[in-house]
């Protein structure tokens, strides 16, 4: 064949595969040899570079470096190279050269054979964010580390870093591998212009146990404001050195160190063959003060054993101190990073070293470490038989609990109890008693702080929040719960509810926010629960930052008469500043703010209150206290019901107070002086006052450790300023105290001519005379108020033992305890054994007793009522009562049980001219906290005529004054009488007043007694009223009239008034809700309103009474057809001996007349016109005449303005037997006082061709008179013509000496419009007048003068020129019914009775 066939062999699988692998790793070593050589170029330097700039670990660190030069394979120049944290770039170098072996890493060996630089510069530490530690990660990492050479020429550290710049320079070398240490360090602080520097650092340590070869050389020298001192805090010098010689098997050292020339640590060191032993002892107190330092005084004694093996360390440790114990021991594993069972027990043998005022007895703690070292578990036990705290002590306390701890923070559960706690107040110690204590502690270096520890006691159930800073030592906490019976000693018992919880800080850390409501349960000081009213409740809202800044907000408290409607404020305790601010409101004081900003040591208090009172009417008070260190100055001013107020006090708290009193002003009475505290205690010092006519000193002084004060006061003439008319004639008080245990009082009080409104005191003396709880005290009171009366006291004092006489009479009606009451007092109780009162016509049995609460009892038998014209003068209510009332109340604030049964047997309402029928009255009233009723019957005979039911109940739930509750009751009930008029009248308590005749009355009660709502009728058709001030009659009076809800429809009244009628219609509503509206419109028509000896007056017109919230009018438009009015004695003058008075001159002693009048209650506005053409009738005392008037009243009832006047149209005047004839007559208001109008009036007369003029001008209370005559008389010439009808050479000397007396009066002022007023004056008679001649008796033109021996007893003297004399007795039995005697000289003497009543 021509082409021959060729034979292929196929290679078998295996030797392709392989030469398949071959090319492949021979392409992958090629193409790593490409990469690794292609790192190592300019390019790849710069990959290199920017891979390690865009990394960044989990804890913000990143590292840049500019540029790379050189191989990175060994030698290397890293420029521009910064690190960073996630703050920024906190250290920098520009330039690292670096010889490494970066391969050694493959063997776990990190190879540096040099790393130098010429500067490093750190810029501040750096702040990382924290990360949770791996638990297993070893301490000691299973890795060789060579670092051949270390050279840093200048290492700089900037001021952030240790306070101040430092410059280092850095020298070593590191080689540390398994069994095998050797480390060599140079290290000094350079010293340069403006730079610190001094440190210096060498250590050698050489540890190779398989060579059995071990050497360590370490000196440390630190000067102060250098690097090391600069990091620790110090401001001492330190000095370390650790050295020794030996070997692995056998070596022995010392480490020695001295701060500022202190011995700082001694221990001496041994190591044999990986066991090794610290002896010796350390002062930490030298370096840490506080605890620490007090723990470990004088020296801490330091005992270690531990035993290395296998990356283990069996450890024993003690520590020991004066004050502390402290023995541990067990396995750290460094290998595994654990703890194996490691115990430590504690005892403090001293715990006054942790705080100065902290004690106890056997206070032991074991703690007992198990687990990795990040997050060990550690289970605690705490005991102690007693442990406190300044005054407190918690006894057989004990706490276990195993606390959990982690890379962030340490958990600590706590679960303790204590049998009780003891030195507190009694209150306080039963909160404590049987406490337990369940919760958590956090610890978050420096923080500790708990949000969750639960309280448990007898009394307490409350969640304990606090944080605490242990770098700054700030610390705040609160509760979260309830604390019930907290006993505040003085206060009373406050029950405490919080709701508090820990806020986190903008800045780190905790602070505090919730609410605190604190609720009295009961009040243990007086005063303060009469000022709050009761029970109070306090809310807040409080804060307390981590800063230690005090903020409390939304404050409120709630109490019967006091709450506070806004407050707050903040503390800081750093610079002590505080401000806070309070708006308050007390139904006693008024409004109150307060305003407080400085600091704690130096407070600046602002206070201001519109109407505080306080009993003198003070007002517009503004009050500023500033406080200096230890001074502080309180000025104060404002308005008072006697004048001006103003007060300017420096109180000075240093080693001694001290109180300056530079100026107060009171009542017009200036007081100054100093008071200084005593060493023994008391004060020392003298207090002046002068002013308004007082005068006097209080002296202050020791008297062993008891205070004395001794009194002298004077008042002559005094007149205290203010609103109400106080003035006080003649009075001297000088008093003795001193305060021993049982008071010593010597006091003598005499008054003389006192005023004070409508009191009058016309004599008055107290005398106390008591010494170590024994002594006597009398005193005697005569005066008036409305009535007169005449009081007097006598007492004998006895520890715990008083008896008690009085008696006495208050407008004519006697009263006298029959034997001395008798008192008791123990234990802050008093008791009135069972007192008889015995009256002019009846008597009264009372018992009771005061103290935790009020309790009496009266006994009524067969009482007189007509001792209430003691009371209340003329109110002519008689009867006879009999029955009891008893009262018991538990507080102040309580409402008090009562329980009365009264009967009054021929009740009856009496004028002098008509006497009501005798009706029969019984009362039945209860009142509790439940409610009132009341119950009542009149009878007539056996007929009753009227019944009464009135309940109040149930009292509305709450805490306000018992009686403002009792007005919020529902009322119910009704009233049904038909019978007397005067019954009903008689409890209006209208004297001189009287209404009589039958009415019917029929009315249910409803609403509330605040604002009662009636529905009824009321029916009269013949009643008759009579005033007999005013000599008013109206009869036949028809009456219709109705209730309505709050309102009372007046539908008609219809009367005469002598020949004239009066009509009304309105109404007139109950409810003070909505200030008591009314509208009565009332017609006269010629009513004859007005008819007694003195006054009578017919008047027409209407007359339109309103009131509503915008207050009342009157309104009236008044005719007068005619009127009269006469003239009567212008009143007495009574000058009676005052004794036990001394005094140095006339005493004017006050009259009971002599009080000003008092102040409505419902004040009116007025709007009315009075006018009358003539026929106004002004007559006696000589004057005879006719005037025309039209005058208009504004303003209010309690001061009205009039304007306007009278004319005169005719009259005569008779003076002296001689008639003039009044020829002007001018009057006119012109909007002041009502008595003092001006004055223009002239009478004339001619006798013997002479005429005689009278001028009265000025004004009413001080008139002008004017004696004159035509052709013109010297003016004594004209009195003695007109008084004794000669000239004056011809008078007599009597008559002489009258006649002077009577012009020097006539030269004053005041007096009245009378002239013989003024003669009257002058001689000192109550009355003084002329008689014409008299032929029946032989009697000439004569002169009378007149005396008032009492009230009702007047004695007159009548003569003339030719001897005649006669003296005349008048005794007034009643106002009506008088008895006359009359003997003359020219013989004869009579008597008569005199009747006088005008119908």
């Amino acid at each position: 064949m021509a082409d021959e066939a060729k034979t292929v062999v196929a290679r078998p699988l295996w030797v392709r595969l392989l030469r398949g692998l071959a090319v492949a790793l021979a392409a992958l070593a090629v193409l790593l040899l490409a990469v690794l050589f292609g790192i190592d170029t300019d390019p790849g330097r710069r990959f290199v570079a920017d891979q390690i700039g865009n990394y960044r670990t989990a804890a913000g660190l990143n590292i840049t470096v500019g540029r790379i030069d050189g191989s990175i394979y060994d030698k290397m120049v890293l420029s521009d190279v910064r690190v960073s944290d996630p703050k920024g770039v906190f250290l920098t170098s520009p330039r690292i050269d670096v010889d490494w072996r970066p391969f050694a890493f493959i063997r776990n060996h990190i190879d540096v054979r040099s790393l130098e630089s010429g500067l490093v510069t750190m810029r501040r530490n750096p702040q990382f964010t924290p990360q949770p530690a791996e638990p297993n990660a070893p301490y000691l990492p299973d890795i060789d580390i060579d670092i051949g050479k270390l050279r840093v020429e200048r290492f700089v550290t900037e001021p952030p870093v240790a306070g101040v710049r430092h410059v280092g320079r850095i020298v070593g070398s590191a080689h540390i591998a398994d069994r095998r240490a050797q480390i060599d360090v140079d290290a000094v602080a350079l010293r340069a212009p403006g730079v610190s520097g001094g440190d210096a650092l060498k250590l050698h340590l050489d540890a190779v146990p398989d060579d059995n070869r071990l050497a360590i050389d370490l000196k440390l020298r630190a000067p102060a404001g250098g690097v090391v001192a600069g990091l620790i805090g110090t401001k001492e010098p330190l000095v370390a050195t650790v050295g020794g010689k030996g070997s692995w098997k056998s070596w022995t050292g010392k480490a020695l160190a001295t701060l500022g020339g202190g011995q700082l640590a001694d221990l001496g060191i041994t190591a044999r063959d990986g066991h090794i032993e610290v002896r010796g002892y350390t002062k930490p107190g030298l370096y840490l003060a506080g605890p620490v330092e007090r723990l470990t005084a004088p020296k801490l004694d330091v005992a270690i054993d531990t035993t290395l093996a296998q990356r283990k360390a069996d450890t024993r440790i003690k520590l020991t101190s004066d004050a502390l114990a402290i023995d541990s021991g067990g396995i750290v594993d460094l290998a595994n990073n654990s703890f194996g069972n490691f115990a430590v027990d504690a005892k403090l043998l001293t715990p006054g070293a942790i705080a100065p005022n902290m004690r106890g007895r056997d206070v032991l703690a074991r703690l007992v470490l198990n687990g990795p070292f990040a997050r060990p578990t550690v289970d605690y036990k705490l005991r102690a038989t007693t442990l406190g705290f300044a005054g407190t002590t918690v006894e057989n306390v004990y706490a276990e609990g195993q606390a959990r701890v982690d890379a962030n923070r340490i958990l600590i559960p706590v679960h303790a109890r204590a049998r009780r706690v003891s030195g507190l107040n009694p209150a306080v110690g039963g909160l404590a008693n049987n406490a337990r204590i369940d919760g958590d502690i956090a610890i978050t270096w420096p923080s500790v702080m708990s949000d969750n520890m639960r309280i448990r006691s007898d009394n307490v159930d409350a969640t304990a929040l606090f944080a605490a800073n242990i770098k700054t030592g700030r610390y705040t906490g609160a509760f979260n719960g309830r604390v019930n019976n907290y006993r505040v000693e003085s206060i009373g018992i406050i029950n405490l509810t919080t709701d508090a919880h820990l806020v986190p800080a903008t800045r780190g850390g905790f602070g505090i926010a919730g609410k605190v409501v604190a609720r009295t349960s009961r009040i243990f000081n007086s005063g303060v629960e009469s000022f709050l009213g009761g029970n109070a409740v306090m809310r807040a809202d409080v804060g307390y930052s981590p800063e230690g800044i005090v903020t409390f907000a939304n404050l409120r408290v709630n109490a019967p008469q006091f709450r506070v409607t806004r407050g707050g404020g903040r503390y800081d305790p750093a610079n002590g500043k505080l401000a806070l601010t309070a708006d308050a409101s007390s139904r006693q004081y008024g409004p109150i703010t307060a305003r407080m900003s400085g600091t704690a040591a130096d407070p600046v208090i602002l206070i201001h209150a519109p109407r505080p009172g306080v009993g003198v009417g003070l007002a517009d008070l503004d009050a500023r206290i500033v406080g200096r260190g230890d001074a502080y100055a309180v000025t104060a001013k404002g308005g008072t019901t006697y004048g001006p107020f103003t007060a300017d006090v420096l109180v000075r708290t240093g080693r001694q107070l001290a109180v300056d009193v530079r100026k107060v002003v009171f009542a017009g009475v200036d007081i100054t002086g100093r008071l200084v505290q005593t060493a023994a205690g008391p004060f020392a010092g003298q207090l002046h006052f002068a002013g308004s006519g007082l005068s006097g000193n209080a002296r202050l002084a020791a008297e062993g450790k008891y205070q004395r004060a001794d009194i002298d006061a004077r008042a002559h003439a005094a007149k205290i300023p203010g609103s109400v008319d106080f003035t006080i004639g003649r009075a001297i008080a000088t008093a003795s105290i001193v305060l021993y245990d049982q008071p010593k009082v010597l006091a003598d009080v005499q008054i003389g001519d006192m005023r004070y409104g409508p009191t009058v005191i016309e004599s008055a003396r107290a005398k106390i005379n008591y010494t170590g709880g024994r002594g006597t005290a009398q005193a005697l009171l005569t005066g008036s108020n409305g009535v007169p009366f005449r009081v007097a006291a006598n007492a004998r004092l006895a520890p715990g033992d008083w008896l008690v006489a009085l008696s006495g009479n208050a407008n004519g009606v006697g009263f006298k305890t029959g034997s001395p009451a008798h008192i008791t007092s123990a234990h802050g109780r008093y008791d009135l054994a069972p007192t008889l009162i015995t009256f002019d016509k009846g008597r009264a049995r009372i018992s009771g007793s005061y103290g935790d609460k009020l309790v009496a009892r009266m006994q009524l038998d067969a009482l007189d009522l007509s001792i209430a014209d003691a009371f209340v003068p003329d109110i002519g209510i008689g009867g006879q009562a009999t029955g009891t009332v008893e009262i018991s109340q538990a507080g102040s604030g309580a409402v008090p049980d009562v329980d009365a049964r009264l009967k009054i047997a021929d009740f009856t309402r009496s004028s002098l001219v008509t006497v009501s029928e005798p009706v029969d009255v019984e009362l039945i009233g209860h009142l509790s906290g439940a409610g009132g009723e009341a119950r009542a019957l009149v009878k007539r005979g056996p007929t009753t005529v009227g019944r009464m039911v009135a309940t109040l109940r149930p009292l509305p739930a709450g805490e306000g004054r018992w009686m403002e509750r009792l007005m919020q009751a529902p009322l119910g009930g009704g009233i049904r009488y038909n019978g007397p008029a005067g019954v009903l009248f008689s409890f209006g308590g209208l004297a001189n007043q009287q209404l009589s005749g039958a009415i019917a009355v029929a009315a249910d009660f409803g609403g509330r007694l605040a604002a009662p709502q009636l529905n009824g009728l009321v029916r009269a058709d013949n009643l008759t009223y009579d005033n007999e001030t005013y000599g008013t009659r109206l009869t036949q009076i028809q009456l219709r009239g109705r209730f309505t809800a709050d309102r009372f429809q007046l539908d008609s009244l219809q009367a005469r008034a002598g020949e004239g009628t009066v009509q009304a219609r309105g109404f007139a509503s109950l409810s003070a809700e909505q200030h008591y509206p009314m509208n009565v419109t009332v017609t006269l028509d010629r009513a004859n309103l007005a008819k007694s000896d003195a006054l009578g007056a017919t008047a027409s017109g209407t007359l339109n009474i309103t009131n509503g919230p915008g207050g009342g009018l009157i309104k009236a438009d008044i005719v007068v057809p005619n009127a009269r009015y006469q003239i009567v004695r212008q009143g007495a003058a009574e000058v009676p001996e005052l004794t036990g008075v001394r005094r140095k001159g006339d005493i004017r002693v006050a009259r009971p007349t002599d009080r000003p009048v008092e102040t409505p209650i419902g004040l009116f506005k007025l709007d009315m016109r009075l006018r009358a053409d003539n026929q106004l009738y002004l007559s006696g005392m000589g004057l005879e005449s006719e005037w025309q008037m039209d005058m208009r009243v504004t303003g209010t009832t309690a001061a009205p303005i009039v304007t306007g006047g009278l004319d005169l149209v005719r009259g005569t005047y008779s003076f002296a037997g001689t008639r003039f004839d009044v020829t002007r007559g001018r009057i006119r208001f012109q909007g002041g006082a009502l008595l003092d109008p001006d004055i223009d009036i002239q009478a004339t007369t001619t006798k013997n061709s002479t005429t005689f003029n009278i001028d009265i001008a000025g004004t009413g209370q001080k008139p002008q008179i004017n004696f004159s005559s035509t052709p013109t008389l010297p003016q004594d010439e004209v009195l003695s013509r007109l008084l004794f009808g000669t000239n004056p050479e011809n008078l007599s000397a009597i008559e002489a000496v009258q006649l002077a007396a009577a012009l020097n009066s006539l030269r004053g002022s005041g007096g009245g419009i009378n002239p013989l007023g003024k003669l009257r004056s002058a001689t000192g008679f109550d009355r003084l007048r002329v008689l014409g001649a008299d032929q029946a008796t032989g009697r000439g033109t004569a002169l009378a003068a007149g005396k008032y021996l009492t009230r009702n007893i007047y004695i007159e003297i009548v003569t003339d020129a030719r001897g005649f004399t006669a003296t005349q007795l008048t005794v007034a039995i009643t106002k009506s019914l008088s008895v006359l005697t009359q003997v003359g000289s020219f013989g004869g003497s009579n008597a008569s009775v005199r009747y006088s009543k005008d119908y």
